[in-house]
This record gives structure tokens, C-alpha cells and sequence, in this order.
């Protein structure tokens, strides 16, 4: 699997976030909460094709 940045996109998020050089409306709340969501989903399905269950990994 290729590596992921997902932790660094994260982090830059939550810098913009408590610079204020990301506005946060409650639209942008809604989206970022739903792109958490997406990827706990896609977590779930990797762990599932893979067949491993979710809480079991090390």
C-alpha cells in the first residue's frame, strides 16, 4: 500500500483552523466532519476485505 498522507493533510487542516486562515462556518464543519466519516467507512471496508475485523488489529 502507498503511504498516506492523510496525517499531514490533517494537521495542516487543524493549523489553518487555529490561524484563522481557515474560516470555519458551519459548512465547512459539516464537510470536514463528513470526510472523518468517509474515512472511518473506508477503514472499515479495507479491514473487512482484508479480513480483519475492526478493534482486533495490534
Amino acid at each position: 500500500m502507498g503511504q498516506s498522507r492523510l496525517a499531514s493533510n490533517l494537521n495542516q487542516l487543524a493549523r489553518a483552523a487555529n490561524t484563522g486562515s481557515l474560516p470555519v462556518t458551519p459548512d465547512t464543519e459539516r464537510a470536514i466532519r463528513q470526510a472523518c466519516y468517509d474515512v472511518q467507512r473506508m477503514r472499515v471496508e479495507l479491514l473487512r476485505a482484508l479480513g480483519i475485523m475492526p478493534g482486533n488489529e495490534p
